[in-house]
């Protein structure tokens, strides 16, 4: 049942890229996220309440580790994801920020003391390779001469940060429940990022039904039955292997960036999304694969 779940939660997270490009077309960028992830978080503690009938009493290392997780994987994740996706195709940053999972294995072997191996090592480097020929559109000498804008650049720091976000979510599942950790960290992250939202020009009345129609995809599929998915699956396989399920995400979100948003197919798309879905496959498997 776990394997479904993670796969089901890469299929949904795969529509993640071409709905937040479809609410930011009439809603403001912290508008956007306050809603998705306060509705999220507001969710998710409802179903909490009701199961654990009470409200789980946390040490203060786990409030700690919340807070890191909810600034981290919330705050600062999320605005660096809408923000890069306001100024790139959609199509091009679900082949940019999916690639997190060769830059965790690479630290949860660091770090965590995960096993690697020279399979995994080629994976990782074949998938920062579709990563960097997207990035610069099929172009090497845009990245020579770092000829590649403020999108992109908030779509590589994205991979950094939910890379942190994972291996330091691991350590909180040590002691924390996945529903637990996923609902706290949501309601925290959140937070900081109100008073930029009510600062912001646009009305809600402006909002286009389209638009309504993708925060609630985002709401409910894209963030409260992945997040929960996801972190339920680093906690049984371990933060490189839950990864795996993402090798799902590329190439899905691309076809549907193209149909749902008329984004243009290129050469260099293709490449990438060869090179990051083959670098991710090897990048996740088992040893004994």
């Amino acid at each position: 049942m776990l394997y479904l779940k993670l796969v089901l939660m890469a299929v949904f997270w795969s529509g993640v890229f071409p709905a937040v490009t479809l609410v930011l077309r009439s809603m403001d960028l912290f508008t956007s996220i306050v809603l998705r992830f306060g509705s999220g978080a507001l969710i998710l503690l409802m179903l909490l309440r009701w199961r654990a009938r009470h409200w789980p009493q946390l040490s203060q290392r786990e409030w700690l580790l919340v807070l890191a997780l909810g600034l981290i994987g919330i705050s600062l994740y999320n605005t660096l994801f809408t923000a890069g996706l306001a100024l790139v195709e959609a199509s091009r940053a679900a082949l940019i920020v999916p690639t997190n999972p060769a830059l965790t294995a690479l630290l949860a072997a660091l770090f965590l003391r995960e096993r690697l191996g020279w399979l995994r090592t080629v994976g990782v480097a074949l998938s920062m390779a579709g990563a960097l020929w997207v990035l610069c559109r099929g172009d090497p000498l845009a990245l020579r001469t770092v000829q590649f804008g403020l999108g992109e650049l908030y779509l590589v720091l994205c991979i950094l940060t939910w890379c942190i976000y994972t291996l330091l979510g691991r350590l909180a599942l040590a002691s924390m429940s996945a529903l637990t950790l996923t609902a706290y960290v949501m309601a925290v992250g959140v937070l900081p990022l109100t008073a930029l939202a009510w600062n912001e020009p646009r009305q809600l009345t402006e909002v286009t039904w389209v638009s309504w129609t993708a925060l609630a995809y985002l709401v409910v599929f894209g963030t409260v039955i992945p997040f929960l998915w996801y972190y339920e699956g680093v906690k049984a396989l371990g933060a490189a292997r839950a990864a795996q399920f993402i090798n799902l995400v590329p190439p899905i979100a691309v076809l549907e960036s193209i149909w749902l948003l008329d984004e243009p197919w290129t050469p260099a798309l293709g490449w990438g999304v060869v090179f990051v879905v083959v670098g991710l496959y090897l990048t996740n498997r088992t040893p004994h694969q």
